[in-house]
């Protein structure tokens, strides 16, 4: 599917977002942090430069694939390990190993088995992403602001999961809608990360 001019100026304007956060607003993070959002809004700007410079194609890649559920599963880490750092380690391990098993059937399993996987490791990211914020609205002082996490969160999640299905075989839509929405989707997602973790 070509690439609209539209869709190379959302992408761009995506990844110049991404990469403003990678160049500033780190310094109130501990270093474990700071590392998982660098890694984060990394992989969100090398996603942005991937499809402005070859297109959607790039997307079938499975090597992508892996790559891309490190956005959710890295912005899921720093949120916990920044909020309820009591809770990190034990998401930590469980996150891992899923990760790791969803590596494993990306490239050992059916395409459909596969891609379910990433559906899951996504789902499950992108609900600690969109939850946390919102528990924490209402049981701290914590700014109003916040809540933005949250609506990245759920565009973020809903971005993997719509592409998973689609790679699956399952699609919630169709493959042209979803990729007609795709740069949509990432560039509100992003903007409301930034957005949202701007808070001191």
């Amino acid at each position: 599917m070509k690439l609209a001019i539209f869709n190379r100026i959302v992408f761009l304007i995506t990844g110049i977002i991404a990469g403003s956060k990678i160049i500033s607003g780190m310094d109130t993070y501990s270093d474990l942090t700071t590392f998982y959002f660098t890694v984060a809004f990394g992989v969100l700007l090398l996603a942005c430069l991937l499809l402005l410079l070859i297109g959607f194609e790039i997307m079938e890649n499975n090597f992508v694939a892996v790559v891309a559920a490190l956005i959710p599963i890295s912005l899921s880490l720093a949120i916990i390990n920044n909020r309820l750092p009591e809770y990190y380690l034990i998401y930590a391990i469980i996150i891992g190993i899923g990760f790791l098993i969803a590596i494993y059937l990306r490239f050992y399993a059916t395409e459909k088995i596969a891609s379910l996987s990433f559906g899951l490791i996504h789902g499950v990211s992108g609900t600690v992403i969109v939850l946390i914020p919102i528990v924490l609205l209402l049981t701290s002082s914590i700014q109003l602001q916040y809540v933005f996490v949250s609506v990245g969160g759920i565009f973020i999640g809903i971005g993997g999961m719509l592409l998973a299905f689609v790679k699956a075989g399952k699609p919630i839509l169709s493959k042209e809608l979803v990729i007609s929405l795709f740069p949509i989707i990432l560039f509100i997602a992003t903007t409301a990360f930034v957005i949202g973790l701007s808070i001191r």
